[in-house]
């Protein structure tokens, strides 16, 4: 390289470290922000472009504030929802189309002294790259995106003062958090939040405008219907150990509204609530079938269990697994206990029909009957026990009594009869008696050659042991039965308050 050429090099940079101290460097030096001079031919994309001149609007920084340029920008907020798609029950997600709509004042972009003639600016994607717009995202989104990327639609109207109203068509995933307690009768509340992005409260206020929310005349949900909605705002705190440094560490504003959604239960009445009624009903058939018919019976039993367990399997199948108990799964332990218990009875009444000994009773009731054929060798040995008492008392009650013409002496078990000496003379006596004449003109003569013994007072029959000891007997197949038709009413009306209970809980 040349003396000269080199010279020309550390002059050029004496020249640049001069404008750099100096603050004079321009880089597009050509360009020089005039005054807006706009004619009434202008159309509204070179309006917008002129308003947003490098020299005179810088995107980056956010609108002054309406009273003082320090005060935060107001966001206004108003959404018109036309489809909601409710798929929570397996995936905990719900699908959320609307068209959200911003309204913030920029004063920058005013134009009412410049073009007064100039009715409002309309723009898409390209005049939304050319302004500021409030950076919110959706809080609760399965995947979070700054607003104003990868939206389907974008419309921007700019009026003559400088109101800009910012509307996006936007189709959201959102995350609900589910409770499942009293599932399919259960009612969720799933949030929308919107939160500022870039700007803390210092900065930037969204808040929801007047009749936030729309909902279309043809909305129409699925598995659920939106019972009701409602909008709030608040704000959210973020701190440098969360991950927030710098400018976004601080309070960010947030708003949010709640939909109410009650799932509708038509289908799982019929398909699940009625059919499963229907299955334990017909499980009680096995009552009014003969004890002894263990084939139909044990068909009836295992078709009904088998036939339920198919059909709680397509319900559960189609939840999430939570760790806590659902009504759906009190509704399946009950009516499988109940199908179960009509299986245990048929096999607890064949068994006692089989047996070959009568069972000794007390009473015959419930208690006595259950405990007795429970238990019917306790049953004998109590039953011998208190018989063999019985007979000892009795023997030896019979010598003490004193008035022996009541008891009956021909009885060989408690008495023994003496014969008396043949030498006693009985004197015989003849008794001679006339009556009237009969038709036939006879006489009836009675002739009694021996006197005759004394009448004897009856006596009745002696008890049996187990009448005296309050204790009777019944036949294994005549408690069989007796169980068989308790169990027609007993089952019914368990299940019938199993139902009231269940149904109280759901509506409580």
């Amino acid at each position: 390289m040349t003396l000269g050429g080199r010279v020309f090099i550390l002059s050029s940079f004496i020249i640049l470290s001069i404008h750099f101290s100096t603050g004079t460097l321009n880089i597009n030096s050509t360009e020089t922000c005039k005054a807006l001079n706009v004619t009434p031919t202008i159309t509204q994309t070179d309006l917008l472009q002129e308003l947003t001149k490098d020299c005179r609007y810088d995107k980056l920084q956010r609108p002054p504030g309406e009273i003082s340029r320090n005060d935060p920008v107001k966001v206004s907020c108003r959404a018109y929802i036309y489809t909601i798609k409710s798929n929570m029950a397996k995936t905990l997600e719900f699908d959320v189309h609307m068209m959200l709509q911003f309204r913030y004042l920029d004063k920058r972009l005013s134009f009412e002294e410049i073009a007064p003639y100039q009715g409002q600016i309309f723009g898409g994607k390209s005049a939304h790259d050319l302004i500021w717009t409030p950076s919110v995202y959706v809080a609760n989104e399965r995947s979070s995106a700054i607003m104003g990327s990868g939206v389907k639609d974008l419309l921007i109207s700019i009026d003559p003062s400088g109101m800009v109203i910012l509307n996006t068509r936007l189709e959201a995933i959102l995350n609900c958090g589910l409770r499942l307690e009293k599932f399919p009768f259960d009612v969720q509340e799933c949030p929308l939040v919107f939160e500022s992005w870039t700007n803390n409260v210092q900065e930037m206020i969204i808040d929801w405008d007047e009749n936030p929310i729309i909902l279309a005349d043809e909305l129409h949900l699925t598995e659920y219907r939106l019972v009701d909605k409602w909008v709030n705002k608040s704000k959210v705190s973020y701190t440098p150990a969360e991950q927030h440094y710098g400018h976004f560490a601080g309070n960010f504003s947030t708003i949010r509204v709640t939909f109410k959604l009650a799932r509708e239960m038509g289908f799982f009445m019929m398909d699940y609530y009625i059919p499963s009624i229907l299955i334990v009903v017909i499980s009680w058939v096995s009552f009014w079938l003969h004890m002894d018919a263990s084939p139909p019976r044990i068909v009836l039993g295992t078709n009904t269990i088998l036939a339920f367990m198919t059909l709680a399997s397509k319900v559960e199948n189609s939840l999430p697994k939570v760790s806590y108990i659902k009504a759906s799964e009190i509704w399946f332990l009950g009516c499988t206990i109940f199908l179960f218990a009509a299986m245990v009875e048929f096999a607890f009444v064949n068994t006692i029909y089989r047996r070959k000994k009568n069972v000794p009773l007390k009473k015959v009731n419930s208690k006595y009957i259950l405990k007795s054929t429970l238990t019917p060798r306790l049953a004998r040995k109590q039953f011998q026990k208190n018989t063999t008492g019985l007979e000892r008392s009795r023997s030896w009650s019979s010598l003490d009594n004193d008035n022996f013409g009541e008891h009956d002496y021909t009885s060989t078990n408690y008495l023994t009869v003496h014969s008396f000496p043949s030498t006693i003379n009985v004197p015989s006596v003849k008794i001679d008696e006339e009556k009237n004449a009969d038709s036939t003109g006879s006489i009836v003569t009675i002739n009694s050659v021996a006197a005759s013994p004394p009448p004897v007072k009856p006596v009745a029959r002696r008890p049996t042991l187990a009448r005296l000891n309050n204790f009777t007997t019944m036949t294994p197949q005549e408690i069989a039965q007796w169980i068989d038709k308790r169990s027609r009413i007993l089952f019914p009306v368990a299940f019938l308050i199993f139902n009231i209970l269940y149904w109280s809980f759901i509506w409580i």
